[in-house]
């Protein structure tokens, strides 16, 4: 039987795709590659992991305001369609100065001035439908009515660049200037009709969506925000615990050093003792945390080596002393068939030269006790 394969003949042996899908497998990295560009721009940049809560808050803060910004940039661009269509024509001078200050929010989110590049990008997008609705023709109507929902993006923009608690300040501004426009401005067709008939089924999901959009979006930010405490106390515990068992490691080498230090202190001084070998030393090296101890047990080893060759010295001194006397009192010459190592051996060369030249004296005269 042939053996069918779904492998191309060009691909290569063992390659899971052929070449058509593995373009479309690359695909996720040249959309990564852009967001990465786009974040080079737009982003500040990312912190270290060593870096405190409150810096990487503030990267979290501007990349996510970073992220919103890209669909608030499309809708900015769609909407220029709506604004030639439109009956407002203050929407196109509306759109294009969003567009501006949009640009120049994410510069500042660059420099890292993430709540200054907030606060312009929420009071943009609270004026854009503000004025828009404020400057309609004629009053408010009927079409007017969807751009209340426009100021859902406001609260996602400001729970996404500023601190949590500010989604309930601009949901409350949003609230208050929809119940304005809706019962104090005028309004004109069938929504005047509408409004004084059925004014709070009017407003009520205007109001509802902002809400449940501010609760929604505070939860979710307090949620991210709590799970990075966690994360960073988890790692501070982590950090903490690594040093802690670092501290213990270095103790325990101490200990062996100590134990290890010690053990050779009483084994060199045992056979200094038994051997009465001041030569001996004790062999630590400058590693050792002993290592100054053992150097004065070396030193004073030293010193005691010095002084029992001193001790021999003397002895040995004494012992020729009493032999070169010996000698002399018999009148006999002093053999020495090596130096002696004492200060007597010169005392010895002079004392065999007198004893064989005595210049016509006697050799015992000079030496004789009577």
């Amino acid at each position: 039987m042939k053996n069918l394969s779904t492998f191309s003949a060009n691909s290569p042996q063992g390659d899971p795709y052929p070449p058509p899908q593995r373009e479309r497998n690359q695909s996720p990295r040249g959309a990564a590659r852009l967001l990465q560009g786009w974040y080079r721009i737009s982003s500040p940049s990312e912190p270290d992991e060593s870096a405190p809560f409150e810096e990487r808050e503030l990267f979290r803060r501007g990349r996510t305001g970073s992220q919103i910004t890209i669909f608030l940039f499309i809708l900015l661009l769609i909407s220029y369609p709506a604004a030639f269509a439109g009956s407002n024509s203050f929407l196109i001078t509306i759109v294009t100065i969003d567009l501006f200050i949009l640009t120049f929010a994410m510069v500042l989110n660059r420099l890292r001035m993430v709540s200054i590049a907030g606060i312009l990008v929420v009071i943009c997008f609270i004026a854009s439908p503000t004025v828009n609705i404020l400057t309609t023709p004629g009053g408010v109507n009927t079409s007017s009515l969807p751009v209340f929902g426009l100021l859902v993006l406001p609260l996602m923009c400001a729970v996404s660049f500023l601190p949590p608690w500010w989604v309930f300040v601009v949901g409350a501004g949003n609230c208050l200037f929809t119940v304005y426009v809706l019962k104090f401005m005028p309004s004109a067709g069938e929504l005047h009709r509408v409004l004084a008939v059925a004014f709070p089924g009017i407003v009520t999901p205007i109001l509802l969506s902002q809400g449940i959009v501010s609760i929604v979006a505070f939860l979710w930010v307090r949620g991210a925000r709590q799970a990075l405490l966690r994360a960073d106390r988890a790692e501070e515990i982590a950090r903490l615990e690594a040093i802690q068992i670092k501290h213990q490691e270095e103790q325990l080498a101490i200990s062996r050093q100590l134990e290890e230090g010690i053990q050779q202190i009483i084994t060199t001084m045992s056979t200094v003792v038994t051997n009465n070998d001041f030569s001996i030393r004790v062999p630590l090296s400058q590693e050792n945390i002993l290592w100054r101890v053992s150097k004065s047990i070396n030193n004073l080893l030293s010193r005691l080596q010095g002084l029992k060759q001193g001790q021999e010295e003397l002895k040995r001194t004494h012992a020729v002393a009493a032999e070169i006397a010996h000698r002399m009192r018999e009148g006999q010459p002093i053999q020495l068939g090596s130096w002696t190592g004492t200060a007597f051996d010169p005392v010895i060369i002079e004392y065999n030269k007198r004893f064989r030249n005595p210049s016509g004296q006697s050799t015992r005269e000079p030496f004789d006790r009577g």
